[in-house]
């Protein structure tokens, strides 16, 4: 983080040092323009030379080979994967196994009945956190019910289970070994990095070529997915277990074992339970976006119903998974602290355990003698008809509007933006990408730019990264600004802050998939509704960041910039601002690889480009071109990472 020395001076005087935070950004800012004028520059050169052979986009023969070549190996695996002894000893067997324990967990909620499951779920989640939290659950159910979505909701709950025990199963381990072995931690930090920048999108051809189309490949994609939180924060809390206490135990010729089970992981339970919390969440939003490759469900109700564009079903899939999220997030966030756990006396534990199981099996019992099963669908209201029927009514007075904001945004803002990166030199691009890589964080975020860049050339959908190149830039404007104005305001005001807070929980709660939606809703297929739900989903964490950035710039350090005179603008200018540096460029990097995901998923709703390419590839069987475009999409998850990680912007 940026510190300023001299602040009182600098907010009296209204300039800064050329050595300080001040001078460096303005250096940075003007090396930076100075780069886009070159690129804009060879542009009009490359249109006043009538587009000549040197100055074209990237030749698509090494890119049109490498996918003939991935086709091939699709084509193979598909031939020989009954007869080659890696699937039938390996993959094939892993892929029964994980099938048929997402069946089998179906199942059991099945026999369960929905009047089992609601008692079963309710009673847990008042054990585990309190009676509000068992309303909430109660009231998810309820959603699941009317909604005539049970039998989808609990294909979902089954995905998210299987996942999130294969991720726990491995990510808890890795991560013990990480906070215990430093060597090993700075070599798997990397590969999470890498795992953390890649989109949703990206993970799903890889595990549809080894496991196939259904739920063995969600099941895995998904806990991959949601794997590296549970490895960084298990890690994370095995490394801040006070060293005092490892070393008392040490010295009391404990072994490594002990000091394992007897002092670090009860040290360090709050944190890891934070981590299998992030990771439900995380497989929550990924078992949606998992429908696109077979896993059923509720994100296959979204999924069909944006395909039809009937905004009624939809809302009604979203509801169900929103109340899904928020209620396992109330859950598992409420096993790490504990608040509201209900205070039972030791000696009443086990009887209550023991009557809430009779309860349980008394419900199941009636139940199954009645008959019942999932929730009947006659049983259920149906909110499309009104949804669709406001949506129409919304449709018809601001659809005007939306469309003449979409074409604008299209005609003077995405195409300007999308031309001058096709239309420019391709090497003249990659030089630039490498330019501001230097100028923003280095020569080795250099390296990786312009690598980076190759690599998407390489990979033969250049015109498509391009695209949405331009979109992810579009998006990321608006959402920064809109964070940096909101985040300032609400470190100005506490009561704004109280009352934005919890709206802030709320939308880091949904799943991505689910911002789609309204999207659709209000404005539309096209690029326009994917870059407005991309702005949305990324707005909590760069408002977050700038708010928390600002908070923290010490109280000194304001006192004496304000007994100099500074004014509020001075203030927030000359002293908040440049030494919340390290926060404001974190959260310009969280802003853009959010925004990266949520273009891709755009794809969904007509955005386009590479995100289209994928879905295309998925659909088709199509593997070089879905492989090749997922690629791509890693590569600008790089580009993008790096050059807005900054030179002294802290690491996650």
């Amino acid at each position: 983080m940026a510190t300023v020395t001299e602040p009182a001076g600098a907010t009296s005087t209204g300039t800064g040092s050329p050595k300080g935070s001040g001078g460096l950004l303005r250096n940075t800012w003007v090396q930076a323009l100075a780069v886009v004028a070159v690129l804009v520059a060879g542009y009009w050169l490359t249109r006043w030379a009538g587009g000549p052979s040197w100055a074209g986009s990237f030749p698509t023969g090494i890119g049109e080979s490498f996918m003939a070549w991935l086709d091939g190996i699709y084509a193979w695996i598909v031939a020989n994967r009954n007869d080659s002894p890696l699937f039938l000893y390996f993959f094939n067997y892993v892929s029964v196994g994980l099938g048929s324990a997402v069946v089998l967990i179906n199942q059991f909620l099945t026999f369960l009945t929905w009047a089992g499951v609601t008692v079963l779920g309710v009673l847990a989640a008042w054990r585990i956190a309190g009676w509000r939290v068992a309303l909430v659950v109660l009231a998810t159910f309820a959603v699941f019910a009317l909604t005539g979505l049970w039998n989808e909701s609990m294909t979902t709950l089954s995905l998210i289970i299987t996942a999130v025990f294969i991720a726990l199963l491995f990510g808890v381990p890795l991560g013990i070994l990480a906070g215990r072995s430093e060597g090993f931690y700075r070599g798997v930090r990397p590969v999470l990095d890498f795992m953390q920048i890649m989109p949703a999108f990206a993970y799903l051809l890889p595990f549809v070529l080894l496991f196939g189309i259904g739920n063995p490949a969600a099941a895995v994609v998904t806990a991959v997915y949601a794997l590296p939180p549970v490895v960084r924060i298990t890690a994370l809390g095995i490394r801040e277990v006070n060293k005092g206490a490892v070393e008392a135990t040490t010295s009391l010729g404990s072994t490594p074992w002990q000091i394992l089970t007897k002092v670090q992981l009860p040290m360090a339970k709050r944190t890891i339970l934070l981590g299998v919390n992030q990771t439900i969440m995380l497989a929550v939003s990924m078992v949606v976006i998992a429908s696109v490759i077979g896993a059923g469900g509720l994100g296959d109700a979204i999924f069909q119903a944006l395909t039809k564009i009937n905004v009624g079903q939809a809302f009604q899939a979203g509801l169900a998974i929103v109340m899904l999220a928020i209620a396992m997030d109330r859950v598992t966030g409420a096993v790490g602290h504990g608040a509201h756990t209900p205070d039972i006396p030791e000696k009443y534990r086990m009887p209550l355990l023991g009557g809430g199981l009779a309860l349980v099996i008394l419900v199941v019992a009636l139940a199954r003698l009645a008959d019942l099963g999932g929730w009947p669908r006659d049983w259920s209201v149906e909110l499309d008809k009104p949804v669709n029927a406001l949506n129409d009514s919304v449709e018809a007075a601001i659809g005007p509007a939306s469309a003449a904001l979409g074409t604008w945004t299209q005609t003077w803002v995405l195409g300007p933006l999308n031309g001058l990166l096709t239309g420019s030199p391709w090497w003249l691009v990659v030089l630039a990408a490498a330019a501001l890589g230097m100028v923003f964080a280095g020569w080795r975020a250099a390296l990786v730019s312009g690598i980076s860049f190759l690599a998407i050339g390489l990979l033969g959908v250049w015109d498509n990264a391009m695209d949405t190149l331009s979109q992810v830039l579009v998006a990321t404007v608006v959402t920064i600004a809109l964070g940096v104005l909101i985040g300032v305001l609400m470190s100005r005001s506490d009561v704004f802050a109280a009352i934005l807070r919890p709206v802030l929980d709320f939308m880091q709660t949904l799943p991505p998939f689910v911002y789609l939606i309204p999207a659709v809703a209000l404005l539309g297929l096209g690029p326009v509704p994917a870059l407005a739900a991309a702005v949305i989903f990324a707005l909590p964490a760069v408002i977050r960041l700038v708010n928390d950035g600002i908070r923290g710039v010490p109280k000194g350090t304001l006192e004496a910039a304000l007994s100099q005179g500074s004014t509020g603008w001075q203030l927030l200018t000359k002293v908040e601002l440049p030494m919340a540096r390290g926060s404001l460029l974190l959260a310009v990097n969280q802003g853009i690889i959010l925004v990266l995901s949520m273009v891709v998923m755009g794809a969904l709703v007509g955005a386009g480009a590479l995100g289209n390419d994928v879905v295309l590839g998925l659909a088709q069987n199509e593997l070089g071109l879905g492989l090749a475009s997922g690629l791509a999409i890693v590569f600008l998850g790089l580009f993008l990472d790096r050059v807005t990680q900054g030179r002294r912007a802290p690491r996650a």
